[in-house]
């Protein structure tokens, strides 16, 4: 896995680093070497390296590197963007090193034919939106066509939400200081920040609170088989899914359940969804001898929850009324997944939600997390790690980057393609993670688990489909591991 971090915590390590006996310009002179090495990857024959730098550590990195650029015969020159005067002490003990050296230092950028851009305006720090001769400058940088590097993070990319703060700099790589920010996974930032490379200041050996999840991170959560494997192994899932609206939606969760290897499946769902599963015959459906969610329905819900490994509630069961099914599902603390209708139930029930425990597992989208908080979903956006970190279960709040939230911990996942922006996919990944908890994962790992099968399967799919033909089917039809 690989550690992310946020603004305060980038500062935190540093002044750990500090504290340990590293001088602050040895990290700026090693943060500097970091951005060199993308220069030099991608400088062309001719070119005259601009270093656009702020008057803080992160323009002191630019200025830096400018100055290391020089020494080694790359054209380069300095654009310092403020009064030299309110330099960080760092960045002005480079400032004036390059003009000692005979690096050209400006105030204003004037641009030339053949030139690569440092982007050095603004680090980690910036939470305010940028304007005037800031906001400026980045839009012409932008408009230039000229490759960009970033120092860190692009300037006017939030380090913690992606968002942008009016106006940020599209860089074609960024070379992030000793850990990836959170912000350039979420939000915008994958869109802005380019290739992304890491340059290492300092030894960290702790365990990391936020982390990006790879392949072979997920391959350590999966289940090994023994060869006398049976299916009363494997666990029983109980989903309790569909409506007469949305039948589908039931065949994909319990297909999707089926494929991710739970052992036994019963989907509970009204009579008009069962004939649905005649394609499924590994499903048994359970018969509640109504056309709807009612109270019928419910007590055969609640009785088919015996002796079962992992319980799903909520896909495609629309307007019907489902909250005593979730409750009696909470109170039995058998791991539980909440996804679609049942996270409106639990936003319409608000007493439901003070029977959340660290055994349930909740799926919600952006529109969803705001229902749940009673926000906006421009407050979600703005603070998403916050936001997945308001209950006390685990959280998998669903986007082009998937945070997975619980006991302190968040993984980012960025498997899968915009081919998964349709109807079913929710359904498939609630029917994955079922399928995980019911093979004995923890819950926190059954999320990971769900997501990256969900995310991956989609990647093979779009190789062979592309984007617009992805269907949920073709995801169930592509996942293995």
């Amino acid at each position: 896995m690989e550690r992310i971090v946020t603004a305060a915590q980038a500062r935190h390590k540093d002044r750990e680093a500090m504290a340990a006996g590293i001088p602050s310009l040895t990290l700026m002179e090693t943060a500097a070497k970091g951005i060199v090495e993308a220069v030099k990857a991608r400088i062309r024959p001719g070119d005259t390296v601009t270093a656009i730098c702020g008057t803080g550590n992160n323009g002191g990195d630019g200025i830096c590197a400018a100055l290391l650029l020089h020494r080694e015969g790359i054209p380069s020159r300095i654009v310092l963007c403020g009064d030299a005067r309110r330099c960080t002490p760092d960045a002005a003990h480079f400032l004036r090193a390059a003009q000692d050296g005979g690096v050209p230092v400006c105030s204003q950028w004037e641009p030339l034919e053949r030139e690569l851009l440092i982007d050095a305006l603004f680090g980690v720090g910036l939470d305010r939106p940028v304007e005037g001769r800031y906001a400026e400058i980045i839009g012409r940088m932008n408009e230039s066509g000229k490759t960009i590097i970033s120092a860190d993070i692009p300037s006017g990319l939030h380090a913690d939400s992606g968002r942008v703060l009016s106006v940020a700099v599209r860089a074609d790589a960024t070379v992030a200081m000793q850990a990836k920010k959170a912000g350039m996974l979420l939000g915008q930032g994958r869109a802005l920040c380019g290739e992304v490379f890491v340059q290492p200041l300092f030894a960290d050996t702790s365990e990391p609170d936020l982390f990006f999840d790879e392949e072979a991170d997920i391959a350590a959560l999966l289940p090994k088989r023994p060869f006398d494997s049976h299916k009363g192994r494997n666990g029983h899932t109980l989903l309790c899914v569909g409506s007469k609206q949305y039948p589908g939606a039931a065949v994909l969760s319990a297909r999707a359940a089926l494929r991710g290897g739970t052992g036994l499946l019963t989907v509970c769902t009204p009579d008009p969804v069962r004939p649905f599963f005649a394609s499924t015959p590994e499903a048994i459906t359970l018969p509640t001898g109504t056309e709807d969610w009612n109270a019928q329905a419910h007590m055969a819900a609640i009785g088919a929850m015996k002796r079962k490994q992992t319980i799903g509630i909520g896909c495609g069961v629309g307007s019907g009324d489902i909250a005593p099914v979730i409750e009696a599902a909470l109170r039995s603390h058998v791991p539980t997944v909440l996804d679609a209708d049942g996270l409106n139930q639990l936003a319409s029930h608000w007493e439901l939600s003070k029977l959340l425990h660290d055994n349930v597992v909740i799926t919600p989208h952006v529109g969803e997390m705001a229902r749940l908080l009673d926000t906006t979903i421009d407050a979600v956006l703005a603070d998403p790690l916050s936001a997945a970190a308001q209950f006390p279960c685990t959280v998998l709040l669903k986007g082009a980057t998937t945070l997975v939230h619980a006991n302190g911990k968040t993984a980012f996942l960025t498997f899968g393609n915009p081919g998964l922006a349709k109807g079913g996919s929710g359904d498939v990944l609630t029917g994955l993670i079922a399928a995980m908890l019911a093979q004995g994962l923890k819950p926190f790992d059954a999320a990971r688990a769900g997501a990256f099968l969900l995310g991956s399967s989609a990647d093979r799919a779009v190789r062979l489909l592309g984007e617009r033909m992805l269907l949920a089917t073709d995801v169930i039809d592509m996942v293995q591991y």
